[in-house]
């Protein structure tokens, strides 16, 4: 063995010295040859289509990543998944190669259960700026960070294009995309998010865009409780009261949700409309003593009627309609059921809602002769008779006399 090897290197130096410019024309051929295929190679891998192998799911959530991608405004515009999973330039795009061979051997080496763990930790905003970094997002969509990366990283070569991210250079690509800069101009929206504050701060992207290229929508716009949650655990000096609405929203205008909110279920339920209220009021009569500034952080129970607070604290009979006027809130009132009077010596009583609504509004009885509320009053026979309580109507005239008592005490006396 050790003899046939010296034997071919022998032939290797007789046919180099004796064809020294084919020899050195092979090695440049294998060269170019071995440089064209690595080149290949990173293209291939490199592209969402080779993503997708390990990625495959058609949903949201994890290992759908390339799914939701598609639909969103990154993908309409042509960018892809190294262009924001890895720093700016040559070294930034071979470190995030390197480190997606963890990701390979993790695929075939360890179980789904590590690479479900793995993709769950990409929905916490840290995590996430971790593999899709702020100075990513701001090279293309602000001019500063954009000349600053870009005369400190050594961005790979024009000829040779691997991803889209490193022929970026502002204002040129960003006017041409149509985008603002967002630490010198306004954005298109209603709210200012004053994005240079929030980075001075510390805060990344991903703290308020999570999900921003994988949420499956064309624009996953930040939710409102995502400011909240920050602003609540920072001191009032550090960012504005979340009832502080002109803090933050630029008109008036952009602050009335257009969303019906609905109480209840059901043919009785209640649909609010800010619309109507802010046409009178400003946003402070309700918010937010009456009702925080979060929609289902407040339930509203039937026993809340006629007391000052939420929605009664206006609809009282004097600021605003009384809440005794069922229909103007409820498309359709729902019967309460029967309410049972047992006696200690008469046969008990079944008092029908059913009944006495098929024949009298509601206001007939609430809130002037009965309140709102099972049990506040307790009836007794003598007031009855006195013209009380159901001896309002049943006094011969309107209704049946209360002194005619089988008429409600229709059972049996139980001994």
């Amino acid at each position: 063995m050790g003899q046939r090897l010296k034997n071919i290197e022998q032939q290797v130096r007789n046919f180099v010295s004796k064809n020294p410019k084919l020899t050195i024309l092979i090695i440049l051929v294998l060269i170019a040859l071995y440089t064209f295929i690595s080149i290949e190679a990173l293209h291939f891998t490199s592209d969402p289509g080779f993503c997708q192998k390990c990625h495959p799911e058609q949903k949201t959530g994890p290992l759908s990543e390339v799914y939701t991608w598609k639909k969103s405004a990154h993908a309409a515009a042509g960018v892809k998944c190294l262009d924001c999973h890895g720093d700016v330039g040559f070294i930034g795009y071979m470190k995030a190669k390197m480190g997606g061979l963890y990701d390979v051997y993790g695929e075939f080496l360890k179980s789904p259960e590590h690479k479900m763990e793995i993709l769950k930790m990409g929905v916490e905003p840290k995590h996430a700026a971790k593999i899709a970094p702020s100075k990513t997002c701001l090279f293309c969509h602000s001019d500063e960070y954009n000349k600053k990366i870009r005369g400190e990283t050594l961005i790979m070569s024009p000829i040779v294009s691997f991803r889209k991210l490193d022929s970026v250079k502002n204002p040129d690509f960003r006017k041409e995309a149509k985008l603002n800069d967002i630490l010198t101009e306004p954005v298109k929206a209603d709210i200012e998010p004053k994005h240079k504050s929030h980075l001075d701060k510390g805060l990344d992207c991903t703290d308020c865009h999570i999900g921003i290229a994988h949420g499956g929508q064309l624009r996953n716009k930040t939710k409102m409780q995502t400011c909240f949650d920050c602003h609540d655990k920072m001191k009032p000096k550090k960012a504005p009261d979340n009832n502080n609405c002109m803090a933050c929203h630029k008109t008036q205008d952009s602050l009335i949700p257009k969303e019906i909110i609905t109480f209840g279920k059901g043919d009785s339920a209640v649909k609010f409309a800010h619309e109507t209220h802010t046409a009178m009021f400003g946003c402070k009569i309700c918010h937010a003593k009456a009702f925080p500034m979060r929609k289902g952080a407040t339930k509203i129970t039937f026993a809340e009627h006629g007391k000052n607070k939420v929605c009664f604290s206006c609809h009282n009979g004097k600021k605003a309609f009384s809440y005794t006027d069922c229909n103007s809130c409820h498309a359709k009132i729902a019967t309460p059921k029967d309410i049972n009077y047992k006696i200690a010596d008469a046969a008990p009583v079944n008092f029908s809602h059913e009944f006495h609504t098929s024949v009298f509004e509601c206001t007939k009885c609430h809130a002037n002769i009965w309140p709102m509320k099972k049990g506040t009053k307790k009836m007794t026979m003598d007031a009855m008779y006195e013209g009380k309580f159901c001896g309002v109507c049943h006094n011969e005239k309107d209704a049946f006399a209360s002194t005619d008592c089988d008429k409600c005490h229709i059972e049996a006396k139980k001994k």
